[in-house]
């Protein structure tokens, strides 16, 4: 690869990236297939890989044979050393907050006594921000020493991802709708707690999904998507050329702030009638009279609901449709990623394809397709912005 009046470091750099987003995306690879895929020259894959392999980010895997013919040459397979490092990776929601500890895949792993390294509880909004992250601190803490010693020395990274506008730089959540609502230094309040000794990242939880789906979903095949998550609330975001769009201040690309009814319920954003407000796990329990919902139950209970429960739910569906075939026209994403516990049940991913293909018949289930990670979203975000900052 050469670039004319670019820095040679540059060009390492972005031959080094190329080379692990090629192996991601197509598994364990030959030298010989690396380059002829990226189109680098043999010499250069071979000193950029074993550059890689020195820093323990490839291994060699054996050798298999280049042909069918008994005398085919063996080619030695490479793939990204998933297990060298792992990550902590908090998500926090409205509802529940995850920690989870992970290897390079985005994959849990397993404490001394072989047990998926993940804990589960209810986000308390209600308790001051440095107090409930004070109890997340506790469980990090607890979780880590669960781990062997050999596996906690892997730590590279505390990856945290929390709903709305994030100050990545400084770690601070500036407004995190539902959540807090004040500004909160997330990775201040947590590098004087944890004391671990390794990186603090924090951004932006759908953000952070979308990085997954580039890096282990759709974004493998497609370049530019609109990545939905819907569950408990409505986010969302677009990736251009498999990067993840941030707009003016840090804000993303946000479906559930399109206006769908003039006058409507107010916003968490303090406007009126956002589809925000109509889809939320809430505003769903409601109308379906159930005081203890669960999201992931929701294709249930919308086909045992009552004949009006059911035309204001269709009505619903049909507003985001709407905004989902609006929004598209503008930017005009390869797929539409539906991800998050709302769409859980196929039944509901149907209904929303149905209501798309009411104003367009293109809106099938190849345009709207079901995540690939879909039942890993309460962690995989925050371990692939590290993932995706350390490897790409």
């Amino acid at each position: 690869m050469k670039k004319n009046g670019i820095n040679l470091e540059l060009v390492k750099k972005e031959n080094r990236s190329l080379i692990l987003k090629c192996i991601n995306e197509n598994g364990p690879m030959s030298r010989k297939d690396i380059a002829d895929l990226t189109h680098l020259t043999a010499a250069s894959v071979t000193q950029i890989t074993t550059k890689l392999i020195d820093e323990n980010i490839l291994t060699e895997l054996g050798s298999v044979s280049e042909s069918t013919g008994l005398k085919g040459r063996k080619k030695v397979l490479l793939d990204i050393d998933h297990d060298k490092k792992i990550i902590c990776a908090i998500n926090i929601d409205t509802q529940k907050t995850t920690i989870a500890i992970c290897n390079l895949n985005g994959e849990l792993v397993t404490d001394s006594h072989n047990n998926p390294s993940i804990r589960e509880f209810k986000t308390q909004s209600k308790l001051k921000p440095q107090l409930f992250l004070h109890d997340i601190c506790q469980e990090t803490l607890g979780l880590f020493q669960s781990l062997s010693s050999a596996c906690r020395k892997k730590l590279s990274c505390i990856s945290v991802s929390t709903p709305g506008i994030i100050d990545k730089k400084s770690g601070t959540a500036q407004n995190s709708y539902g959540l807090w609502d004040q500004p909160v230094p997330v990775k201040d309040i947590l590098s004087d707690e944890l004391h671990l000794n390794v990186p603090i990242l924090v951004s932006n939880s759908v953000n952070a999904f979308a990085t997954a789906e580039i890096l282990f979903g759709a974004g493998k095949q497609y370049d530019s998507l609109l990545v939905i998550k819907w569950g408990p609330e409505l986010e969302s975001t677009i990736v251009v050329d498999s990067i993840v769009y941030e707009g003016r201040h840090g804000k993303t690309a946000e479906l559930g702030h399109f206006i769908v009814e003039k006058d409507g319920p107010l916003c968490s954003c303090g406007r009126k009638g956002c589809l925000k407000s109509y889809v939320s796990s809430s505003y769903l329990a409601d109308i379906l009279k159930i005081s203890d919902f669960r999201s992931e139950d929701f294709g249930a209970c919308y086909k045992k609901a009552d004949i009006s429960s059911q035309k204001r739910l269709d009505q619903i569906m049909d507003y985001f449709a709407g905004s989902i075939v609006n929004a598209c026209t503008i930017i005009v994403p390869d797929r539409i990623v539906l991800a998050g516990s709302l769409f859980k049940d196929r039944f509901i991913r149907d209904k929303l394809i149905d209501a798309c293909k009411s104003y367009d018949p293109a809106y099938d289930n190849n345009r709207l397709i079901y995540s690939a990670i879909a039942g890993r979203e309460s962690y995989i975000g925050p371990a692939a912005v590290y993932i995706a900052s350390a490897l790409f």
